[in-house]
This record gives C-alpha cells, sequence and structure tokens, in this order.
C-alpha cells in the first residue's frame, strides 16, 4: 500500500510540473533577427534589450541575435555607439533591423572639447564636416576642404608648388605680431597646419569657432579650434577599402609677358622719350647687331613654355579593419606622388601607414592606441619664373648644340638663362620628413555615471633640407657653387586626464567634467652652409669642402604648459541649456609671476521649439536661440624673450676674425598674456522635417594687452622690446544654410551655402599712438592693409597744364590728391583692407538612380592684393615684364604710365600704386561626378561598394582680373 502511494505521489508531481512548464513556456517567447548598416554590413555589439526590463543581448559576429522575452514585453531596444537609438514595437518572431547613422539625425553627436554633445544641446558656434566633403577634394592637406564650406574660416594657399602649404585664419585675425593660426587636434592630440593623414582615414572634422566652444582651451584655442577625428575599427567582419585617383595639374591660366616684339617695341617708346629713338631707322642705335639679326629673322624665346608642363597627382590609399566583441582594429596605408607644374625638381612623395586598436579588459575597462608615421620627400626649388619673366625675349634658348645658351639674349651678360637650373646635377634642393604620432588613451566606466579617461600623445618629427647649387646657376649667379643643410627636430607630449560625470534627475540633466593637461615641446635646429663647393658630386654631403662664407648654426627651445580645467552643462526639461567652464593655463614663454592666467566662458540655449507654444507650428523642426560670451589668451611669442639674449657679432682682432657677442634681446620681467574676449549670439532654424535649416551667429571680439614690438630709445642700448601694448576688435557674421530642394524615389537635389563676413580693426597702439606707418597699423583700421597713393589714372595730354601743378606730366602716373591741398603729400595716402568684405560657398549635389553630381562655388570678395604681375612692367626698356595697355601719344591709354629709359622703376613716381588692384573672384572650385555600381552586379565579384568618379578642381575663375 506504501509502495503504491509513492508511485501515485510521483505521478501527480510529474503532472504538476509538466503543467508549470507549459505555463512557463506559455508566458515568454524567443525573438531573433539580424542587425544591419544602412551598406547592408552586419553589425557586431548591438545591444538588444526589452524596454522597461533587464533582459538583453547583443548581435554576434553575423549582426544575429536571439532573445529570449516575457510575453508581455512589447518593445525591443537597439543601441549602438554612433548609431541612431531604436525602439521598435515586437511584431512577430523574426525582426531584422538597419541601423542609421547618428550623423543623420538631430541628435547626431558633436565633438566639443574633451568630449561630446548632442547637436540638439549645442550651446556654442560648432561647423562639423564629414567624410563624404571631405573626400570631395584631392588634396595632400584635408584641411583644404573646409575652404568655402565652413563659415567663418578663410583659407589660403601659399603657391603652386607640389606640397605647398595653406594658412587659415578662423573669424579672422585678432592679433599684430603673434600668431593667428587656429589650434589643430588629431584625437585630441595638437597636430599643427600639415596634416598628413589620409583623408579616407578622417571621420569628421569640428571647427569650434565661439569662446564658449574654445575657451576650454585656453590660451591654446584663442584662434579657435578644428578638431580631426579619425576612422577606427568596427567589430564585425574584415573590411578592405581602396581609393585611389589621378589628376593632371594643369595651368588654367597665367599672366602674359611681352614677346619679342612687344618688347622692342617697349624699347623703341622707352628710348623714344629720351629723344634716341624716332623711328626703325634708329634700331641700330639701340639694338645690337646681333639682336637685331635675332629681332629680323624672328629667334625669340617663351622661357615661362620652357620651365612649364602639366603636373601629375598620383594617391593611393588603402584601409583595413574588423574585430570581435573585445577588440576592434584598423589598418590604413597611403602612397601620394605629386609632380608639379615645373619640369624639373618640383616633385612632393608621401608614404604613410597608420593602425588603431581598441580593447576591451573588462566590460568597463577599455585601452587602445592611435600610431601614425608619415614619410615625406620633396624636391623643391627656387622659383625661375621671375628671371623668365625678366630675361629679353629676343633670345637664343639652347646652342645649336642642345645645350643651354648661358647668355640667350645678346648684349645682355648679367641675364642668366633660367634653363641653367634644369640642367642635371645643377641644382638640388630635397626635404626629408620624418614624422611619428602616436597616442594612447585609457577609458574607465567607474560607475554607469562616471567616467574617467586619460590620453597621452608623442609627436616626433625630423626634418632635413640638403641643396647644392652650381656655379652657372640662377643662384650660383656665375660666381660661385654652394651648398647646405638644415635639421630640424621637434617633439611634443600631451598628457591630459578628464573625469566626466552625467546624472539625469528628473528633468535635470548634468555632465560635468574636470581635467588636466601637461605640454612639452623641445625645438633643435642645425645648419651649416657655406659657397665655392669643390666637387658638385658630393651635393650636400661634404660640406666641409666649402671654401668662402661658411656658416655653422645652432638654436635650441622648450616651452612647457600646465593647465587645468572644467566644464558644466545642465539641460532642464530638454529646452533650457547651459554651459559653463573654467580653465586655469600656464606658459613658461611668459615673464616670472604672469606666467598663468584664468579663462572663463559661459552660455545659453532655449530650445524654443519644445516650449508649448510652439506645438501647432508643425512646419518649425528646430528653434534654439544661443548666447554665449567667454575668454582666451594668447602666449604666441619666441621663448626666452622676457629673459632677454645675446646676439653674436663677428669683428676683426689683429687682423684675424673674431667672434663676439652682444646684448641683443631687452629683458621684460612684466610680459604677460594677449587676451581676448568674444560675445556670440546665435540662432538655428529648421523648418518642415529639417528639409531647410539655418545657423546664424553674429560675433564681436576684444583683444587687448596685445605682444608688440615697442621701439624704445636708442640710449637704452637697444631698438625694440616686446610688451603687452595695444588693442584690437572684430566684428562679424556667420550663416549656414542647407536645403533639401528635391527628394523623389529616384533623383534628390539639396544645397549647402555658407556667407562669412568681418570687419576688424586696431583700436590702440603702444603709447597712445594712432599709427604705426612702418607696420601699416593704423588705429580704426584694419589690421592688415596696403598703405599707399590711391592711382587714379594716366596724366593725358590735354592735362598737361594741370599735371604740371603736381610735378608730373602726360603719361605718368596721376593720383588722388585726397585732402585736395595742391600737392602730393603723405596725407594723400590710404589704407586698402587685404581682408576680404566677405566669403561666400555654395555646393549643390544631385543624385539619380546610381549617378551623383556635385557642383561646389566659392567666393572672396572685397580684398585687395599686392599683384606682382602689373609692377613686373619694366619701363625702362632694360628687361622684359608685363604685357600690358601702356601709355604712348598716339595710345592715351588710363592703365600704365608711358616707357621712359631714362627713368629707372625704383625712382618712378607712384609705381607701387600699379600693383594695388580689387582681387575679388568667383571660382568653380569643384565638380565631381560619380557612379556607384549596383550591388547586384559587384556582390558576385565579393565586393561591397564600388563607385568611380571624375573630379575636377579650379574650373572655372572669374575675376577683374584678365591677366591673373
Amino acid at each position: 500500500m506504501k509502495k503504491h502511494n509513492s508511485l501515485m505521489k510521483r505521478a501527480l508531481f510529474l503532472v504538476v510540473a509538466i503543467s508549470l512548464h507549459g505555463i512557463m513556456l506559455a508566458q515568454t517567447r524567443t525573438i531573433t533577427g539580424v542587425v544591419k548598416e544602412t551598406t547592408g554590413d552586419a553589425i557586431i555589439g548591438v545591444s538588444v534589450t526589452v524596454k522597461g526590463a533587464t533582459v538583453g543581448t547583443v548581435t554576434n559576429v553575423e549582426g544575429a541575435y536571439s532573445i529570449t522575452i516575457p510575453s508581455t514585453a512589447k518593445t525591443l531596444v537597439f543601441s549602438y555607439v554612433g548609431m541612431q537609438k531604436q525602439e521598435l514595437p515586437i511584431t512577430g518572431s523574426v525582426m531584422n533591423v538597419t541601423m542609421q547613422d547618428q550623423s543623420k539625425t538631430l541628435d547626431e553627436l558633436v565633438v566639443i572639447g574633451y568630449g561630446t554633445v548632442r547637436k540638439s544641446d549645442l550651446t556654442g558656434s560648432v561647423s562639423v564636416i564629414k567624410s563624404k566633403d571631405i573626400l570631395s577634394v584631392s588634396t595632400n592637406n584635408a584641411l583644404e576642404s573646409l575652404q568655402g564650406r565652413v563659415s567663418g574660416i578663410d583659407i589660403t594657399k601659399s603657391s603652386g608648388q607640389a606640397g605647398a602649404g595653406l594658412s587659415f585664419t578662423i573669424r579672422g585675425a585678432r592679433s599684430l605680431t603673434a600668431s593667428n593660426s587656429p589650434l589643430i587636434l588629431v584625437d585630441g592630440i595638437p597636430y599643427g597646419s600639415n596634416i598628413d593623414i589620409n583623408p579616407s582615414d578622417i571621420e569628421s572634422m569640428e571647427v569650434l569657432k565661439d569662446a564658449s566652444s574654445t575657451a576650454i582651451y585656453g590660451s591654446k584655442g584663442a584662434n579657435g579650434v578644428i578638431i580631426i577625428t579619425t576612422k577606427r575599427g568596427k567589430a564585425g567582419k574584415t573590411k578592405i577599402s581602396f581609393n585611389t585617383y589621378a589628376a593632371i595639374n594643369s595651368l588654367a591660366k597665367a599672366p602674359r609677358y611681352m614677346d619679342g616684339n612687344e618688347y622692342a617695341q617697349l624699347k623703341r617708346e622707352a628710348n623714344r622719350t629720351t629723344g634716341k629713338w624716332a623711328s626703325t631707322a634708329d634700331d641700330s642705335k639701340i639694338f645690337s647687331p646681333v639682336e637685331l639679326d635675332y629681332l629680323n629673322s624672328g629667334q625669340m624665346a617663351d622661357f615661362e613654355n620652357l620651365l612649364l608642363h602639366d603636373g601629375l597627382t598620383q594617391n593611393y590609399e588603402l584601409s583595413m579593419s574588423g574585430g570581435n566583441e573585445k577588440t576592434v582594429y584598423s589598418l590604413s596605408f597611403g602612397f601620394m606622388k605629386e609632380k608639379g607644374i615645373f619640369k624639373v625638381n618640383d616633385e612632393y612623395n608621401r608614404l604613410n601607414g597608420r593602425v588603431t586598436i581598441d580593447h576591451s579588459v573588462t566590460k568597463n575597462f577599455k585601452v587602445g592606441t592611435n600610431i601614425l608615421y608619415t614619410y615625406k620627400d620633396q624636391d623643391t626649388r627656387r622659383d625661375p619664373l621671375n628671371s623668365a619673366h625678366k630675361v629679353v625675349p629676343i633670345a637664343k634658348a639652347y646652342n645649336d648644340d642642345g645645350s643651354v645658351n648661358t647668355y640667350p639674349a645678346p648684349g645682355y651678360s648679367t641675364q642668366l638663362n633660367p634653363l641653367l637650373d634644369n640642367v642635371d646635377g645643377a641644382t638640388t634642393d630635397n626635404i626629408l620628413n620624418k614624422r611619428f604620432f602616436g597616442s594612447a588613451y585609457m577609458d574607465w566606466a567607474i560607475t554607469k555615471d562616471l567616467k574617467f579617461k586619460s590620453n597621452i600623445g608623442i609627436d616626433f618629427s625630423d626634418k632635413r633640407e640638403g641643396y647644392f647649387y652650381a656655379k652657372m646657376t640662377l643662384d650660383g649667379a656665375g660666381t660661385a657653387s654652394g651648398s647646405g643643410a638644415y635639421i630640424t627636430s621637434n617633439s611634443n607630449l600631451t598628457w591630459e586626464n578628464v573625469l566626466n560625470y552625467n546624472k539625469t534627475l528628473g528633468d535635470h540633466s548634468f555632465q560635468i567634467m574636470v581635467g588636466n593637461s601637461v605640454g612639452n615641446n623641445n625645438y633643435e635646429y642645425y645648419s651649416a652652409t657655406g659657397k665655392g663647393q669643390l666637387s658638385p658630386y658630393t651635393l650636400y654631403h661634404s660640406l666641409e669642402t666649402n671654401t668662402t662664407e661658411v656658416k655653422i648654426g645652432s638654436d635650441y627651445t622648450k616651452v612647457n604648459t600646465v593647465s587645468v580645467f572644467g566644464r558644466l552643462n545642465y539641460k532642464y526639461k530638454e529646452k533650457y541649456l547651459l554651459t559653463a567652464s573654467l580653465r586655469d593655463d600656464a606658459s613658461s614663454v611668459l615673464a616670472e609671476n604672469h606666467k598663468s592666467a584664468i579663462y572663463p566662458s559661459v552660455a545659453l540655449g532655449w530650445r524654443v521649439n519644445e516650449e508649448s507654444f510652439m506645438k501647432p507650428l508643425t512646419d518649425i523642426s528646430n528653434l534654439k536661440l544661443r548666447l554665449s560670451w567667454g575668454k582666451s589668451g594668447s602666449s604666441a611669442i619666441d621663448p626666452y624673450q622676457t629673459l632677454g639674449g645675446l646676439g653674436n657679432s663677428q669683428y676683426s682682432f689683429n687682423n684675424v676674425q673674431a667672434l663676439g657677442y652682444y646684448e641683443k634681446l631687452f629683458s621684460n620681467t612684466s610680459l604677460g598674456w594677449e587676451n581676448t574676449a568674444v560675445y556670440d549670439i546665435g540662432l538655428d532654424f529648421s523648418l518642415f522635417n529639417n528639409r531647410i535649416s539655418f545657423t546664424i551667429d553674429g560675433y564681436k571680439s576684444f583683444t587687448s594687452d596685445l605682444l608688440l614690438s615697442r621701439t624704445i630709445p636708442m640710449t637704452s642700448g637697444y631698438n625694440s622690446v616686446t610688451q603687452n601694448v595695444g588693442k584690437t576688435e572684430n566684428l562679424g557674421l556667420d550663416i549656414t544654410m542647407n536645403t533639401l530642394n528635391i527628394k523623389t524615389k529616384n533623383f534628390q537635389w539639396s544645397t549647402d551655402v555658407n556667407f562669412s563676413t568681418s570687419k576688424e580693426k586696431i583700436t590702440q597702439l603702444a603709447s597712445g599712438a594712432t599709427e604705426d606707418t612702418g607696420n601699416s597699423w593704423f588705429v580704426g583700421s584694419p589690421i592688415s592693409v596696403i598703405y599707399d597713393y590711391k592711382k587714379i589714372g594716366i596724366w593725358q595730354t590735354s592735362e598737361a597744364t594741370e599735371a604740371a601743378k603736381y610735378g608730373s606730366k602726360p603719361g605718368e602716373i596721376k593720383v588722388e590728391d585726397v585732402n585736395q591741398n595742391g600737392t602730393i603729400d603723405v596725407g594723400d595716402r590710404v589704407k586698402f583692407n587685404r581682408r576680404p568684405a566677405f566669403t561666400l560657398g555654395m555646393n549643390n549635389n544631385f543624385t539619380y538612380k546610381n549617378f551623383d553630381l556635385s557642383i561646389f562655388a566659392y567666393a572672396r570678395i572685397g580684398q585687395y592684393m599686392s599683384y606682382t604681375y602689373n609692377t613686373s612692367y619694366k619701363s625702362q626698356g632694360l628687361e622684359n615684364g608685363a604685357a600690358v595697355d601702356y601709355w604712348t601719344p598716339e595710345n592715351p591709354s588710363n592703365d600704365f604710365p608711358r616707357p621712359d629709359a631714362g627713368v629707372t622703376q625704383a625712382s618712378r613716381l607712384y609705381y607701387t600704386t600699379l600693383g594695388i588692384v580689387k582681387g575679388s573672384f568667383i571660382k568653380i572650385k569643384n565638380v565631381s561626378l560619380g557612379y556607384t555600381f549596383p550591388k547586384t552586379i559587384i556582390s558576385k565579384l565579393g565586393i561591397n561598394t564600388l563607385k568611380v568618379y571624375v573630379t575636377g578642381q579650379n574650373l572655372f575663375t572669374f575675376s577683374n582680373l584678365k591677366d591673373y
């Protein structure tokens, strides 16, 4: 009986257990699926959770997931760093998801100083340019892609030579003598303006413009900040990307110089003015017999054409990335070869390699590194065009045996043939630059809300330039060969530690950041030069064989900086925003007791569209008002200026050369920071679901305590001293507009426009002076001006009496009597602003099915420039020059004065006014047409994306300068 009862109990237990299991099965279910990017690639590590519950999982290497959830669950949440978070209702047992890049939404993350914020939460003035626009410009420096695409930034290229550098300002200039260049960071570490990174390795570039954004960088950010964020690896299957292009570089248009016949006529007119020539019967009086023979036989040379050709640029970029849940990596390699427009010694080669590794040691502890090595080999040369344009074109460039004719123009024994520099082995100027740029970080999520990051960066560069020129070259000038070498090494160490605390309490959100930064810069320089080198074969590798003018030089500087900083971001009800920051900077270059300064900033934001009274206005997608104030400083002077210093001089002692020293720098024990305060008011406005969006910023900056070199009485034993004197102001406006004009199933047209204008002026100079004519500085005038007379034409024959009152005669330059006192004096000089009145950029993007077309136009309007072409008009007739419309009695031109063999260029009245011209232009800077192959075709080849494109840069330029 007992046995029977035991069996009954076991059976009953089994039935109950089976029933409970069935109930449990009925209360849960399993959802599976795959998560991909818009490109179709699987995303590993996506967090998949049940909204309101702790149930969750992550996707595997195939992007697949499987999650068992309660039957009552209604929503799954998919989140991944850099992707738009998605909350999707559960619709079945299979849910495949495509995640979009966060940059496509208003809530995209924007990189700011030592962190990121949502774009909608920005209180400062920040512009962002993404990878697509960076890649649209074929250049050796990715910063060039900012030109015309970011309001407030003004970029110019130093020259057209291969590997030429860039110079630029953000929101105009502030300082008169200290640097106006912005701070440029790569992944948080200072890099400089010569960006050697492959454009395809750059994720984005953020330009921080107002003081609220830049004050967190203190003195380093006084002139604006550009933050470059590079691409890193993503978990998933290995991706291989290859980008390449080849470009032909040609001289689109060049100023025209005189040919042989035009020069001959110029020389006749110049001697006609002095009475030496009256007709062609007098040609023998002004031309040598050989010159006359050349002229009559048409023997002429176009030296510019013989020096130039079409250049070629080749660029190859290969990258690879991948990883798993614990470790991700990326590798990239680049090779660029640029042959410039000079036929000889104009070449730039760059090799670089980059590796990034990010490894999760534990769930909340992560480390990583980013290493870039660049090797640059550049052959450069002295610009021969100045000589080429001066040599008389009635000339024979080559001898009958094909060798270069040393003195091509008969009778001109001082005019060397510029083609001498093209002879093999005649000249060499080679620059080797090796650079190691590496950083490593540690990221520790101490708690859910508290995170610590330590970032250390090392930047070491080693540069060597060596040159040699033979006796019969432009530099040798027929007197002696020469050689030299310059060796420069630069090392920078940056170590920064940042603690971030994020907390949301109901309607209140806080982001508190504190940190410190330590910087160290060491610079070493060595040089050795001389003339009379015995053998050309050793180039610059045997400098001790130079026999004359031997010089040895060296230099060393060290700069240390220490900073502590903090920032508070506060948000209330998603509509009221506050940002406040404080930074304490200390720099070793300033005087004792003046090395440290504190720089605060504060900004307010109001997301008006979040207010209840805005809800009925559904066409307004975004409306935000911003107001900010901040202060920053600059210590951009050479080290040791506060200490005083000695200079060396050579003198004869007992008929032997000796070396002595003299007091060169005056010690200034009170030299401190140059300070800038900036006010900014901004408006962000979007309509029709962000189809039309505007960003408008008005700003005014005040810079005081300028670091200026002040002239002091010679009785002190010095010429000048650097002091904190002077003030400047800058008032400006930046406008950016983005529109989606048309969007259909197969066709889309969007437009991006940006406009910038700024008016800078000097408000105070040293010792209360109102002007410094030597430096062209004037209180109430822009910082950079040309100070000269204003040319209003050429005196005509009918104005001979009036011209005589001013000491001139017909055919000479006529300038304006500004003060109308009946004479031309210093009071008639005027200021011509070198800064543009405004800049404008417009980019139109069109897509039709798999085709895409972009057209980018850029304008720089209102600036004056010193146009050397106009001043290369050689009115004396002793050299060739610009082919211009000059005055003669039969040709009463108002453009250029009458040729005159009796007046040198240097002594000709008001000659410099010829070069003052308005440099406004509108340029079709970039046109790109591309085709992306359908996935149905390329997937069979194992290729994920394949695009071919053709690009033209600087295709058309519209300007009043017909010869520019």
